[in-house]
This record gives structure tokens, C-alpha cells and sequence, in this order.
């Protein structure tokens, strides 16, 4: 039985080997999953990582990060945007109540937009950044009908080397990764 036990534990720890997905007209390389999280490749120009958090019951949320960007994106099956569409979302957290604006990105997708484009990047990595180290779950509050989702950031931390290992890729092979998982005294 202690065995089972192992074999069961080491399944949902180990991400998955790398499969892939055709979503949007991109082709997706996934390079591992854990707790309804998963972390992909992307190979076009430019290239970029997707960080995905899946609930199985219709509900996304998506960070794409190349060299340049940051996007946060949520999605809903049923969801139906008209094009133009702007609203504002709520993120109850560990750093407080904060109501950011959105827009449609697509006819089931809000894009959220915490900030002017170069600060909200920061915004989000730093957000990223914590999560990867311990970060309590967030809620994402919507303007409209939308029932409040409890969005397992507590879950990303086995994540992150995988996470790193993609936007290594994102380097281009003649010049030095400046994303690392090591780190040095100089």
C-alpha cells in the first residue's frame, strides 16, 4: 500500500511531459502541469509563455508573458462580450481590494488591465513573482452578474522552475538567459 501511496503522490507532483494543443490559431507546447495549472510554450512570433489556471468547470485564467509583455486574461465558457466592451474588476488578496479595469479580448476572454501598460507589467509580475513564493488564494470580483471566482494562487508554487524553464526559451540562444531559478552571491 505504501507503494500505491508513492506512486499516487509522485503522479500529481511531477508535471506532465509536454504535449500539445491548438488554441486560437496558436500552437501550445505544454511543458508540465499541477493542480489545475499548467504552463506552455508558445512558438510564434513573438514567441511567449502561457501560465493557465483551469478549473474544469468553463472558468481560465491566463498569464502570456514574452520578453516585452505581461497579459491577464480570464475567460468563461457562456460568456458572450460584445466587442468594445469595458468593465472594471475587483482582486480581494493579500495586498487589499483593488478594482482594476478590463476589456473585451475576445467574445469569452476579459483582458485585465491593472495599470498603464509598463506599470501594469510590473504589476503583474511582481504578482506572479509572489505567488510563485506564497501567496493566499485571490477573488476576482466582477461589475456584472458574474458570481465571485476563488482563484488558487496557493497552488502555483510547484510551478515555478517550470514556469522559468519557459521563458528561458524565450532568450535567444546567442545571448545570456537573464531568468534564472539560481541564484548568486555576485
Amino acid at each position: 500500500m505504501k507503494t500505491f501511496s508513492a506512486i499516487l503522490l509522485a503522479a500529481l507532483l511531477i508535471p506532465a511531459t509536454a504535449q500539445s494543443e491548438t488554441a486560437r490559431g496558436s500552437e501550445t507546447e505544454w511543458m508540465g502541469d499541477a493542480r489545475q495549472w499548467s504552463v506552455g510554450f508558445v512558438a510564434e512570433k513573438p514567441s511567449y509563455c502561457r501560465l493557465v489556471w483551469n478549473n474544469e468547470l468553463g472558468k481560465t485564467l491566463e498569464f502570456r508573458q514574452n520578453l516585452d509583455t505581461v497579459m491577464w486574461l480570464v475567460s468563461k465558457d457562456g460568456w458572450d462580450i460584445p466587442e468594445g466592451t469595458t468593465t472594471k474588476v475587483t482582486l480581494v488578496g493579500y495586498s487589499g481590494t483593488k478594482a482594476v479595469p478590463a476589456e473585451a479580448f475576445d467574445s469569452k476572454t476579459l483582458r485585465i488591465l491593472p495599470a498603464s501598460e509598463k506599470t501594469g507589467v510590473a504589476q503583474i509580475k511582481k504578482m506572479l513573482k509572489n505567488s510563485f513564493i506564497g501567496t493566499p488564494d485571490m477573488e476576482l470580483d466582477f461589475a456584472g452578474n458574474e458570481e465571485p471566482w476563488i482563484v488558487p494562487l496557493s497552488r502555483l508554487q510547484q510551478m515555478y522552475t517550470t514556469y522559468v524553464n519557459c521563458l528561458n526559451r524565450l532568450v535567444p540562444a546567442n545571448q545570456a538567459s537573464q531568468v534564472s531559478d539560481k541564484t548568486q552571491p555576485f
